[in-house]
C-alpha cells in the first residue's frame, strides 16, 4: 500500500470541507488531516487512481493535488495520531 499526499482548494459551496473529509475516510481506513486542507493517506492504487476516486465529488472551480509520499519531515501539524506518524515515517 501506497503513502499519498492530497491537497485541496473548494470554491463553491458544495462540496463541503466533511464531504470532502468524509470521502477521504471512506476511501482509506489510514487517513490523516495534516493541514486544514492536505491529507496523508494510504491508499491500494496510483496517484491517478485516487485522484479519480476523489473527483467524483470536486466541481470544475475546485483544485486538487495528489502525490506520492516517499519521505516527510514536519513541524506543529494537525496530525496527532502516533500511529499515522510512524507509518509516514516508514514510508
Amino acid at each position: 500500500m501506497a503513502s499519498y499526499l492530497i491537497s485541496y482548494d473548494l470554491n463553491g459551496p458544495v462540496p463541503s470541507h466533511k464531504q470532502m473529509d468524509d470521502l477521504i475516510r471512506k476511501i482509506s481506513a489510514r487517513a490523516g488531516r495534516v493541514l486544514e486542507t492536505v491529507w496523508w493517506v494510504e491508499f491500494h492504487g496510483s496517484a491517478a487512481q485516487l485522484r479519480d476516486r476523489l473527483l467524483s465529488t470536486l466541481r470544475s472551480e475546485d483544485r486538487l493535488f495528489v502525490c506520492a509520499c516517499k519521505e516527510a519531515a514536519w513541524f506543529n501539524t494537525l496530525l496527532n495520531n502516533v500511529a499515522l506518524k510512524e507509518a509516514i515515517e516508514a514510508a
